[in-house]
This record gives C-alpha cells, structure tokens and sequence, in this order.
C-alpha cells in the first residue's frame, strides 16, 4: 500500500467540505441576491474561524504583515469568486460543470503560476495533471 503524505488527508477531508459547499450553495443560489449570498457564505465562515481563534487551540504559528497582507488579498479574491460563482449556479450552472470549472480553473491557473511565484517545480506530472484537469474542465463545461 502506498503512504500517503502527510499534506493527503487534510486535502482529501477538504475536498469533501469543498463537496458540501457546492452542493449546499446550488441550493442557495437562485433563492438570495448573488452579493448577499457571498456576503452570508463568507460571514458565517468568518464566525465558524473567530470563533476556532477563540476556542481553539493556543499556539499558533507566527504572523506576519505580509502574511496578513496576503491573507486579505486572498480573501478579497475569495469574495469576488463566491460572488461569480452565485451568479454562475443562479444561471443554471450545474453543480458538475460550475465546481469544476472554477476550482479546476484555479487550481490549473495556479499550478502553472506556482513555479514562477515561489519556486515550486514544474514537472511532467504537473503538466500531466494540468493537461487532465483542462480535459475534465471541457467534459464537465460542456454538460447542461
């Protein structure tokens, strides 16, 4: 049996929460303004995290003004996503074809930007992988 790493089971926990978002904001859509429904989503994420910070665990690994920076920059694009994504699913996107359109987008997008950001290799397997995800992107857009 192979060995996981140790990054595999956060990232596969994850993707089933990722499962439960899409499926949880395709209902929403079309039932709440797209910038109202964002705003709720990021809200009720921002409690779930405060409320972590509070009672969660003590130590925390170190912060940094460019981290934080970075984490706002990040979030700011998360809204601007959420926001697309309502008004995507409002229009009829189907689940399959709107949540691999815009996580494999992303994650395309960023593994072919990652090397060039933070050094990270870029090598067949990663465009093996990027190249798979743009096939499912097209198989999956396609479907109405």
């Amino acid at each position: 049996m192979l060995a996981m790493a140790a990054w595999s089971p956060p990232a596969l926990a994850g993707s089933v929460f990722i499962a439960i978002h899409y499926l949880l904001l395709r209902g929403a859509s079309g039932r709440i303004e797209d910038r109202l429904g964002a705003l709720v989503l990021e809200a009720s994420a921002a409690a779930v995290l405060a409320a972590s910070l509070l009672f969660g665990r003590r130590e925390m690994a170190a912060t940094t003004r460019a981290g934080f920076a970075l984490a706002v920059a990040s979030g700011l694009a998360v809204a601007v996503a959420s926001v697309l994504t309502f008004a995507t699913l409002r229009r009829g996107g189907p689940v399959a074809s709107t949540g691999t359109i815009v996580l494999g987008g992303g994650v395309a997008l960023s593994a072919l930007l990652a090397p060039w950001f933070f050094g990270e290799s870029f090598t067949t397997r990663r465009l093996l992988g990027v190249g798979l995800g743009l096939a499912a992107m097209w198989v999956l857009g396609g479907e109405s």
